[in-house]
């Protein structure tokens, strides 16, 4: 146990070193660690992958296939636009028409602002648990927006959406995890777990609002546009320790460990994605996160109440504290309280202050079939308060649990 902890922390204090470098003008936008948008700690199969993977320890049955999550950024301010609120309405009508999509995807992408924003994304994913060990396969796209980058390479002071370069990116990760309870009494349990991941990311050099209207209209051709892509080799420590029945979980885990992505410059995303014909090598960071909580449920059977808290990225946040204006506030950034009320183990409900800004989830989910609906905000600024941006989310699951 003591040389696992020294190793771990000797560890972590060689990816601080390398965790400072960025992707360049890019940064903030192509440099992050790939995690799933949406996490359920202790019930889902990507949080054993990408979260902690200690949860694995207690071993068990669980099927994910397909997994498919969309998640449309300052929808509010989108459907304030008439012609965006009807193509909406079209889609969920299951009228999947080519105008229908163009209108609403551009009318996201207008609402973005001025500079840094997300736009649009979705995940899709499956994989499985057997006993203890846990394998997947997840892709995430993803349209996020930033200041143009003009012909002296410097960044652009933006003053609307039409002003911004947007950037599509794709991060894709083969995922195998490992849980292993080393303790298992009336008193405790204790389980620790390791995941490892080959991850791959791609992204076009930024593009402008007309270049998306023409790329989703088909009259201009990705093939076309540059793009950058690599590898990364990462992976995730965790630990859990269950008090009182596991009614009680401490969490600790520490992610993205090791994740120095190899990027080369590619003639378009295609040849990125087969690493073809690639030239002028380079390396960027992706920031590792350190993560503690705890967790409590009672275990009720008809109605079961979950409450949560966890400090994420606890290292990010003692490494901007010493130059943010408001320290104190700026932790809020970093916390999620939730409390969700799983009803005969079908229903669930959620309320969340996730990051410094409520969420509320409803959801039905039966024997690891899962369709869920959520609604919040995150922090799009530099800063907390700077510029909360709204998110609907829509997932879908089919699978099984035992």
């Amino acid at each position: 146990m003591k040389k696992a902890l020294i190793t771990l922390i000797l560890i972590v204090s060689v990816s601080m070193l390398f965790a400072a470098e960025g992707d360049g003008l890019y940064t903030g936008v192509t440099d992050l660690a790939y995690r799933p948008t949406s996490l359920d700690r202790n019930r889902d199969l990507n949080y054993s992958l990408f979260g902690n993977a200690a949860t694995l320890g207690e071993g068990g049955l669980r099927i994910q296939f397909p997994y498919f999550e969309s998640s449309s950024f300052n929808i509010a301010e989108a459907l304030k636009d008439r012609g965006v609120a009807e193509a909406l309405s079209g889609i969920t009508k299951f009228r999947f028409n080519k105008d229908n999509w163009i209108t609403y995807l551009l009318g996201l992408v207008m609402a973005t602002g001025a500079g840094y924003n997300d736009a649009v994304s979705a995940d899709i994913g499956l994989g499985a648990q057997l006993g203890h060990v846990a394998f997947g396969l997840n892709t995430r796209m993803k349209v996020s927006s930033m200041p143009k980058i003009n012909e002296a390479g410097e960044l652009e002071e933006p003053t609307s959406a039409l002003g911004n370069g947007y950037v599509p990116q794709l991060d894709t990760a083969l995922t195998v995890a490992y849980g292993l309870r080393v303790v298992d009494s009336d008193l405790l349990t204790l389980d620790f777990g390791a995941a490892v991941r080959f991850a791959q990311k791609v992204y076009m050099l930024q593009i402008n609002a007309e270049q998306i209207s023409d790329l989703i209209g088909g009259s201009k051709d990705f093939e076309t546009l540059s793009a950058r892509g690599g590898f990364a080799i990462p992976f995730d420590l965790g630990v859990t320790l269950g008090l009182f029945g596991e009614r009680l979980q401490v969490q600790a885990s520490a992610d993205n460990l090791n994740g120095i992505y190899y990027m080369k410059n590619y003639q378009n995303s295609k040849n990125a994605l087969m690493f073809k014909d690639g030239n002028d090598q380079y390396k960027f960071y992706t920031p590792f996160s350190l993560e503690l909580g705890v967790l409590y449920t009672p275990k009720f059977r008809i109605v079961n109440p979950e409450v949560s808290l966890f400090f994420t990225g606890i290292n990010r946040y003692i490494e901007e504290a010493g130059s943010l204006s408001d320290p104190g506030r700026e932790i809020f950034r970093y916390l999620d309280a939730g409390l969700e009320l799983d009803i005969v183990d079908i229903v669930r409900l959620r309320a969340s202050y996730r990051y410094g800004y409520p969420e509320f989830a409803v959801g039905v989910n039966a024997f690891g079939n899962l369709v869920e609906l959520s609604y919040g905000y995150h922090e799009a600024g530099r800063e907390y308060g700077l510029k909360p941006v709204d998110k609907l989310t829509v997932r879908f699951r089919l699978g099984f649990e035992k």
